[in-house]
């Protein structure tokens, strides 16, 4: 480890890890119209730009900086290299030179040389060689010799934390409290006198940054923040004073702010302190790992990746760039690659308790127990009452939503270290999304107790005070919860509509949940994302994590999405409660997403056509790896909705190719715990690199007809200016013509299909049937707007169809429940139908509808 770091347990900032797991464990539904507006994070995806040695700034050197000077000051700016050039000129204190020369060299990875040159007795040194022989996978050799300089030194505040800070990273804790609790003993009780005497305590800011190291180390495992709600405040108050009051330049405090305030999963602002930390020492291996480690909290491997090049480019033996990449790897679903690099680590570091932990936590997604288990025996003898190898087994398989295995593993965490914040907050948000809501609240109860500033904690428990209000409807296989006040109307149809299509959708895949699915609907964004992430930033409109399905509500409004089509989201997000039931969640996400936009048994989006045909004649299509990440860390604003048309197509091809048998003989391998390469060679007898090589074929005939090749886009163009014109001229039988031969050419363009629906409708023309026609292929292809199926509704009624009347009314309503003139519609065409339900039901609804839009308009008043 580097000399700044303190991330004892959770070594690796794992509390934070928390909202990205949960993201990667939701399959979602984002409309057409809202997908390019997506933002899968709130850090860009280029927020860190790594530097190379050519773009390092040039260090700027006071006049009267010696040789030695200039050394000192290399080495602490991240310059390693030079700063051993520096120093073979250099005269001075020999110790001094010792220290520079062994910092460079520890930075650069030449531990055992930086462990050399310090051959003195000398206070500093001897710290300097402790922190080495902890480096070298010697934690006991550094206790011991920790123990023997406190007993010269025992004033030594770095002496006293680095104890702490090396007990607790080997399982003592009780030397670890001893050790931290000796800054709040009588008679030195620094807490006490920091919020007496501020800044004007210490003259050192490095005294000032380890004193607040080592106090909230002590609170942490001591249960002190649940007692002292100040204590926060105060901590953070060490490093922002040791900054910004007693020494500008020293930039570990930033450091060590970054890393208490991702403590308390507050990411944006560790950001912000990375950020000035790497303006001072652009090479600092701890900021580039903590870098690394927030990037991964959004699945940004690229970022993660140029953070462990970073690392490595000082230090290319770095333990820290390989426990990162391995962390990576882990989170792209590439658990053998993961395994072989942290067998690697063990080689050389054969007691690395946190290569130990990786590694069972990749024999765990591969669902080898039984290594899992041995793994996690050894992590045992390494460390007798550790929960560190429990608790990363537990993330990962939270992420593949193995909720009672993952489960059980927090429990271990718990039992352990029950002052550790970490498995509390897992546990309560995996309660959360497999729907046992009493065991989340009594879990994050628990983890806010610990630590009240966690972020996402405090999110999560305000949701679940907000779902204690809702109200809900129960029926044969769904509890449906809303927002009595504010949303109505959703019991009113949800529950009759999701249990229509229950035996078409688990009939399809020959599998029925074994609980009720819970549906959530939330009156604002902010709520919904929220439940689906733990902070409120995300944009779609439906999320399922298996037994729950969370959507905001589909109507107009300050902070919704405005009217969807709630019956297509609600029959997508049932699939994928399906398929991850049917796999046991061991589903990859592009398949549940292709196969729940395939069981919508809608056409192919339009506002996805010019994309694919792009893609495809641009060879940019997706390959089977790539087209997970695609969702969960699109690289441009268009790649999401790319993944969502292609996943559909790459189903669409298997069904069609292979039958919808082979779709079921797959997912009973991912059941069984076989990984996604393996699965096709076993039911489709295609390498997956085979399969993917076909589909392309396979695609590029598709859109061979779809009219937007060059010469077709010259022709529509001509046609199009002449269709336009003849409307104009109110030729509308010629225009018909001509509109028919540009749907000819281009079918999936919305336009001449709302051109042609326009001329049907004409007086002159008038020719209802035609305009139904093109109107339902609108209605298919746009799930935001009600207008199609409620003209639609009124052709048919006008031609005396009551029952289709009634039938695109309802579908109106599908889309807009809060379209008072859509209730009002169904309500006269029921009547004359004689749909004596439908028509009680609007009776019923339309006075509360009436009675909401009222309140709409004086709650829009207020505010």
């Amino acid at each position: 480890m580097a000399a700044s770091d303190f991330s004892i347990i959770p070594p690796r900032l794992a509390a934070a890890q928390r909202a990205g797991l949960f993201l990667l464990a939701l399959a979602f539904f984002c409309p057409p119209a809202t997908a390019t507006d997506f933002v899968r994070d709130s850090i860009p995806g280029k927020w860190y730009e790594p530097l190379t040695p050519e773009d390092l700034p040039p260090l700027v050197y006071p006049k009267y900086f010696n040789e030695l000077d200039k050394a000192h000051f290399q080495a602490d700016s991240g310059r390693f290299k030079l700063a051993l050039q520096t120093l073979r000129t250099a005269t001075g204190d020999p110790q001094s030179i010792a220290l520079i020369k062994s910092q460079a060299l520890r930075n650069l990875g030449r531990l055992d040389e930086a462990l050399a040159v310090l051959s003195t007795n000398q206070p500093q040194i001897q710290l300097a060689q402790i922190d080495i022989l902890n480096d070298l996978g010697r934690g006991s050799d550094a206790i011991t010799q920790l123990k023997i300089y406190l007993q010269a030194h025992p004033d030594s505040l770095p002496a006293h934390y680095e104890l702490g800070r090396i007990s607790e990273a080997t399982g003592d804790l009780e030397t670890a409290r001893s050790a931290f609790g000796w800054f709040v003993d009588a008679p030195q009780s620094y807490l006490d006198k920091w919020k007496a005497q501020h800044e004007k305590l210490f003259d050192s800011a490095a005294d000032a940054t380890t004193v607040g190291k080592a106090l909230d180390r002590w609170a942490t495992l001591n249960g002190q923040y649940q007692k002292d709600d100040t204590l926060n405040d105060t901590i953070l108050d060490f490093f922002v004073k040791s900054y910004d009051v007693i020494d500008r330049a020293y930039w570990p405090a930033h450091v060590a702010a970054a890393e208490y305030f991702l403590s308390h999963d507050d990411a944006e602002s560790a950001k912000k302190e990375l950020h000035s930390a790497l303006l001072a020492n652009p090479n600092d291996a701890k900021s580039l790992e903590i870098i690394g480690r927030i990037a991964l909290l959004d699945f940004n491997f690229d970022t993660a990746d140029a953070a462990v090049d970073a690392i490595r480019k000082s230090n290319p033996t770095s333990i820290d760039a390989d426990l990162l990449e391995i962390d990576d790897l882990l989170r792209q679903r590439r658990p053998k690659e993961a395994g072989a690099l942290a067998r690697s680590v063990l080689d050389r570091r054969p007691h690395q308790l946190e290569a130990m932990s990786l590694l069972a936590a990749s024999e765990a997604l591969q669902l080898h127990d039984d290594q899992t288990k041995a793994l996690l025996a050894d992590a045992d003898r390494a460390d007798p009452h550790g929960a560190t190898a429990y608790f990363e087994v537990a993330e990962q398989l939270a992420a593949m939503r193995q909720y009672p295995r993952s489960a059980a593993m927090y429990k271990i965490a718990i039992d352990r270290a029950p002052w550790w914040t970490a498995p509390l907050n897992g546990l309560g948000l995996l309660y959360t999304q497999s729907g046992d809501e009493d065991l989340a609240r009594s879990t994050l109860d628990a983890a806010h107790a610990l630590d009240p500033f966690n972020i996402i904690t405090t999110n999560y428990l305000r949701l679940l005070d907000q779902l204690a209000t809702f109200g809900r409807k129960e029926s044969a296989h769904f509890i449906v919860c809303y927002d009595a006040q504010l949303d109505p109307l959703i019991p009113e149809y949800y529950t009759d509509y999701l249990e229509s299509i229950y035996p078409q959708v688990t009939g399809d895949f020959k599998t029925e949940p074994p609980q009720k699915t819970i549906i959530e609907v939330f009156p604002t964004m902010d709520a919904f994302a929220v439940r689906t992430t733990g902070s409120p930033w995300i944009a779609t409109v439906g999320a399922s994590s298996g037994r729950i399905i969370a959507m905001v509500a589909p109507r107009k409004g300050e902070n919704t999405q405005g009217a969807f089509n709630w019956s297509q989201v609600l029959r997508h997000e049932f699939t994928h409660t399906v398929t991850l039931a049917a796999t046991d969640n061991r589903i990859p996400h592009w398949m549940t997403e292709g196969l729940a936009v395939e069981e919508e048994h809608a056409p192919l989006q339009w506002a996805w056509v010019p994309q694919l045909y792009d893609a495809v004649t641009k060879n940019q299509l997706f390959d089977l790896d790539q087209l997970t990440w695609a969702f969960i860390r699109p690289r441009r604003p268009a790649d999401r909705q790319l993944a969502y048309a292609e996943s559909f197509w790459v189903c669409t091809y298997i069904d069609q190719s292979y039958g919808h048998d082979a779709v079921l003989q797959m997912l009973a391998q991912l059941k069984n715990g076989v990984l996604q390469q393996d699965v096709f060679p076993r039911i489709l007898n295609h390498t997956q690199t085979q399969l993917f090589a076909e589909f392309t074929d396979w695609a590029k005939k598709q859109i061979a007809a779809w009219g937007y090749d060059a010469d077709t886009q010259q022709k529509y163009d001509e046609l199009r200016a002449s269709g336009d014109e003849l409307i104009q001229d109110r030729h509308y039988g010629e225009a018909i013509n001509v509109w028919q031969q540009i749907v000819a050419l281009r079918p999936m363009d919305e336009l001449p299909h709302q051109r042609l629906a326009g001329l049907y409708l004409a007086p002159d023309i008038h020719d209802a049937t035609a305009a139904i026609e093109q109107l339902k292929i609108l209605h298919q292809v746009d799930i935001k707007d009600d207008r199609y199926p409620k003209r639609i509704s009124r052709l048919y009624r006008d031609a005396g169809d009551f029952s289709d009347a009634e039938q695109f009314a309802l579908r109106a309503i599908y889309i807009d429940p809060y379209d008072l003139d859509a209730h009002q519609l169904l309500a006269e065409v029921a009547e004359k139908s004689a749909d004596a339900p439908a028509v009680a039901r609007e009776q019923r609804v339309i006075p509360i509808l009436e009675q909401w839009i009222t309140d709409e308009k004086d709650r829009a008043a207020i505010h």
